[in-house]
């Protein structure tokens, strides 16, 4: 089991936000906060309320200063958009919030590549007052954007704040985090001792990891016509004769039109799990040890040019939708919920959701997708989600220097990941739209309920306009529904997805042991610059893409084999520098792990 927070001591400092630079008190309480939450205080949450005058107590005893209603606004960098209710003031969970802590928090979602967004934010000087971004760690492009924002001074560092908010505090936990993550990646070396950037969507016990359920996954009526038992196909090769079935027979989408084979979602989203037979299972996917010991880069391998020749493979042969690699999501749901691709991939709640918003399954039940599989890893083990010992990678939130009252988002943060916030947020309002169930856990209502299985767009739709279960989305730090309600979320115990359930106890979690190797990279010399074009996303999608459009095979395999040769000639063969380094680094320690 993951490591549990427990807090002895709180501190009760003052943290006067002009402390902070950039960031004033605009719109907000004009005086400095005298806490952040406190726990073990006495009374319940209506007589901290009264009693304390700027101060909310809530029925478990945390205290939150109250504000003088504080707008924030958040953006949420994920392409596709982020839904939330039609008013975000003044829906029924918002000013329910406000009433209590006197903080509103207003969200904005994006149409465009997160990189992109980033780089135009920083570049204009237009920022919010909080951001939810993509932080996977290491040399990723979100990643390498935020953390050279924290190091220009654009973002507040949020060291010394966070341990006044226990709700959030836990986020830095090894077992909640990784070490690697926490050394290499939060607390960057360039920082100076500074932490811009807090791990949320992390999970506070093994139980709540959220289950991400990738895979590949065909129109049932595919599997049925051709005779084939989806189940039983465990290799991309097997995978590819199936889909070549497909092809050749000829379908058709619900309005009669002719199928594409296979698609995936926003830019290429995620083709990868059409060649997940030759992954192999372990903890990083860009080093690996050589037949001599040595360590090297995946990249640098047969085994990564044969996976994108596969791939190549199935687009030559039209299989693969040539278009999916630049489509938005909106699109690639366009796609799978009319069922014009007979394949889809990444994550199934996805795909089930796109059939849901254009009634696939109502008027042509038949073309339910199903699982593929799932396929093997490449030693023919079963596939599973790899996690390790806490995340190494996950998505963060930040504040911009320019954040109006940065004691206001973090009290209102700490609000919705306490128990009471959370119960707020996810389920609404006891009574109303919830009830108790006997161990004191909150189950939505029973109509709500039956409504939901039948039409769960609809009432997901319903509640969103009431502020019920959306904010949740992107705020929750360190996760603990499960500890708390014993559901990952609303409906889950009773009316979840029976299929994706189902395909969840298919690819369960499993955590590795061992300290990630690719935490020590970045101590060798130069690694920033380095770094910069050895594992530049943006590159080797250039080749990987060009390769995959090429004419022949032979064409294909000498762009990506191109690709190599630049990685290992470019800067003076730096790259192989770079990798004695590994290998030497590699021995230091026996907990390494690939």
């Amino acid at each position: 089991m993951m490591k549990k927070k427990v807090m002895s001591v709180l501190l009760a400092a003052a943290m006067a936000v002009g402390m902070i630079s950039g960031c004033g008190s605009t719109g907000g309480d004009s005086q400095s906060s005298t806490s952040g939450t406190e726990t073990g205080q006495e009374g319940s949450a209506s007589e901290g309320s009264e009693a304390e005058g700027d101060y909310y107590v809530d029925e478990d005893g945390n205290k939150y200063k109250k504000f003088d209603d504080v707008k924030l606004t958040m953006l949420v960098c994920w392409n596709g958009g982020f839904k939330t209710a039609d008013d975000q003031y003044n829906n029924d969970v918002a000013k329910a919030i406000r009433e209590k802590i006197g903080v509103t928090v207003e969200f904005e979602g994006i149409m465009m590549s997160e990189a992109e967004k980033l780089n135009m934010m920083f570049a204009s000087g237009d920022m919010p007052d909080m951001v939810n971004a993509p932080y996977w760690g290491g040399t990723a492009g979100e990643t390498a954007i935020i953390k050279k924002a924290g190091v220009e001074g654009r973002l507040i560092d949020i060291k010394d704040m966070v341990p006044n908010y226990p709700n959030i505090a836990d986020a830095y936990d090894i077992g909640v985090i990784s070490k690697k993550y926490l050394e290499t990646d939060i607390d960057y070396s360039e920082n100076n001792g500074a932490r811009y950037v807090l791990p949320t969507e992390v999970a506070g016990d093994v139980e709540d990891i959220a289950q991400w359920a990738y895979g590949v996954f065909v129109r049932g009526d595919v599997a049925d016509t051709l005779g084939i038992d989806p189940s039983t196909i465990k290799t991309s090769e097997e995978l590819y004769d199936f889909m070549v079935k497909a092809r050749d027979y000829g379908f058709k989408d619900v309005n009669g039109n002719d199928c594409i084979v296979a698609t995936t979602y926003h830019e290429g989203w995620s083709y990868d799990d059409y060649a997940q037979n030759f992954n192999a299972k372990k903890l990083t996917t860009d080093y690996e040890l050589d037949a001599d010991g040595n360590v090297t880069l995946s990249k640098l391998t047969d085994n990564w040019v044969n996976k994108n020749l596969f791939i190549w493979k199935l687009v030559n042969e039209g299989i693969l939708d040539k278009e999916c690699f630049t489509q938005s999501d909106e699109r690639g749901k366009e796609k799978v919920g009319n069922g014009t691709a007979l394949f889809a991939c990444a994550q199934y709640g996805v795909t089930i959701d796109a059939t849901k918003q254009t009634g696939l399954y109502d008027s042509n039940p038949e073309m339910r997708y199903i699982p593929v599989g799932p396929l093997n890893y490449s030693d023919g083990s079963a596939l599973t989600q790899i996690e390790a010992e806490g995340r190494s990678g996950s998505p963060v939130i930040f504040f911009p220097n320019t954040c109006s009252n940065v004691e206001a988002a973090m009290t209102w943060l700490d609000y919705v990941n306490s128990k009471e916030g959370m119960r707020l947020i996810c389920y609404g309002f006891e009574g109303d739209t919830y009830e108790l169930n006997e161990e004191g856990q909150p189950r939505m209502n029973a109509d709500l309920t039956a409504r939901y299985a039948a039409d769960s767009e609809g009432v997901k739709e319903e509640l969103r306009q009431r502020g019920i279960n959306y904010m949740q989305g992107r705020t929750y730090v360190a996760k603990k529904n499960m500890a708390w309600f014993g559901e990952s979320g609303p409906f889950e115990a009773d009316a979840e997805n029976e299929y994706l359930k189902a395909y969840k106890e298919q690819r369960p979690v499993e955590i590795l042991k061992g300290y990630a190797i690719d935490a020590v990279a970045p101590n060798f010399e130069g690694y920033t610059d380095f770094a910069q074009w050895a594992f530049d996303d943006t590159k080797q999608k250039e080749y990987t893409q060009r390769a995959f459009f090429a004419d022949t095979e032979e064409e294909a395999r000498e762009i990506l084999e191109d690709y190599q040769n630049y990685l290992r000639t470019n800067d003076g063969g730096k790259l192989q520098e770079f990798l004695d380094y590994m290998t030497e680094q590699s021995k230091t320690r026996d907990d390494f792990a690939f």
